[in-house]
This record gives C-alpha cells, structure tokens and sequence, in this order.
C-alpha cells in the first residue's frame, strides 16, 4: 500500500534519529532509578522501530511506508521520558495515559516538527496516520472509527510494542518489571480473570491484575494480541516468549492451571 501523494518524499532517518537522540539527551542528567528507566526506554523504542520496519516489509508494503512504520515506531513512546521522571513508573493511570499524551506533545504542540525534517511536506493523511497511530497504540483494542490506512499502520505499532515487551521482561527480569525475584512470583497464585483471558485468547485486562504472577502472565497473553501473522512468527523465533513460559509455580494447583494456560498460547 504505497501513498502516491508521497512518492516524491523521503523521510530522513538519520536526521530523525539524531533529533530524537537530542530530545532524549533532555533527560541525560537524570540519575539514579529514573534513569535507568529512560535507558531502557531508549532502547526499547529503537528496538520497536526496527520491529515496525520488518513487520512492514514482511507485508509487502513499499518503501515510503516501511519508513512510515519506522518512525511511528520511534515516536510511539516519547511521553514515557516525562512519566517516569513525574511518577517513577510506567503504568498509564486516568490522569497520565503515555500514549495519548505523547501524541498531543508531538501533533498537538507540533513537536514532531521538530523532530521530523519536512513534516509540512507530507500529506495530511498520513500526518493523521501517524497522530491515530502513536494515540492508539496501547489502547485495549483499535477503534472502529479508523481508516483503512490508519488501521494498518496502527496494527504495526501495536504488533511491533508487544513483541519488544517479551525482550524487555527476559532481559530486564522480575526485579527491574514487576519488584520482586522470580522465586517471589512463583509462589503466588493467578487471578481468575487473567486466566479467562488465556481461554478466551485475548489480551488481559491490565486493570484485572491483582497478584506479581498476574503481572507476568498479562504479558504472556500480549501474545493473542498480536494481529499479523509475521507477528505471532515472529514472536516464537526470538524465544523471548518461550523463556517467560519457562516457569514452574511452588504451588501444585497453580502449575496445573498455569500449563492449562500455557497450552493456549502453544496451540495458536
């Protein structure tokens, strides 16, 4: 699905790249936990635009749009900078939701200008897919209301996010995800509503967890909402998954339900 009313532009990647690097560079005299936060935020939107470009190329889409995906994928997360100096946390609340206030910062008070050399020479269109895109992309579900293109790349992002949280969860740990050891999480139960979830093969309802293992299976089930199919592929080959499946509760009857659940996400 190429845009012939932006045949004729290229986004700049590395401009882009180097203005979100001084955007970033804002939050570089920060210490302590805090920074650590914006470190692994800074990597994991790197990672999540890389995601976007490949989940884009698999579909087959041209080269105006993979780059489109791209940097809707390094514009996804900006507001998180700002949540985690403000609330040392990154778990969206009624009064600070990431998503839809990074789209305001950058569409609204026109910090994309700033980032995105030409931003005024692209077609209002994709201007608005690109708004629609960063607004949605952790909403529970998209709404109806969205244009075949604004779907599109809004299901990129989404699918692109999801698949970056299994590595940040392997690579960051229990302790850094959800403050507590592994064996801590392992030794308390699962909500029953986050296991309905499983075998409904949908995402969990984050506002639905009550326990640490609640937490980390809610990030398991990320994987039914995946959308493309070079997304669920994608998500078995990088092992990530895997390895957060990889558990083994203290307590029997957990273990039980917990591999009935398994099993959801291995028959998909």
């Amino acid at each position: 699905m190429n845009n012939s009313r932006n045949k004729d532009f290229e986004f700049d990647k590395e401009t882009i790249e180097r203005n979100c690097e001084d955007f970033y560079s804002l939050y570089n005299g920060i210490r302590g936990e805090v920074h650590d936060m914006c470190e692994r935020k800074k990597a994991h939107t790197r990672e999540v635009a890389k995601n976007c470009r490949m989940i884009a190329e698999k579909m087959g889409l041209g080269e105006y749009d993979c780059d489109l995906a791209w940097v809707i994928g390094m514009l996804h997360d900006f507001a998180r900078f700002g949540q985690a100096v403000r609330t040392h946390s990154f778990v969206d609340n009624e009064r600070f939701d990431h998503a839809k206030l990074g789209a305001r910062l950058l569409f609204t008070h026109h910090l994309a200008d700033d980032i995105i050399p030409g931003y005024d020479r692209i077609c209002e269109t994709d201007r608005l897919v690109m708004e629609k895109a960063v607004y949605h992309h952790s909403d529970y579900s998209l709404p109806e209301d969205l244009s075949e293109r604004e779907s599109l790349f809004s299901r990129i992002i989404r699918d692109a996010d999801k698949l970056d949280i299994f590595r940040v969860v392997v690579i960051n740990g229990p302790e850094r995800i959800y403050g507590c050891s592994l064996e801590e999480l392992l030794k308390t139960d699962i909500s029953p509503e986050i296991e309905k979830a499983f075998y409904e093969h949908r995402p969990a309802d984050y506002r639905e967890r009550v326990t640490k293992a609640d937490f980390l299976m809610a990030h398991i089930a990320l994987f039914f909402g995946l959308e493309e199919t070079i997304s669920r592929q994608r998500a078995k080959e990088q092992g990530y998954l895997g390895k957060m499946m990889d558990i083994e509760f203290a307590v029997p009857s957990v273990q039980k339900k917990y591999l009935g659940m398994k099993e959801q996400i291995l028959k998909r």
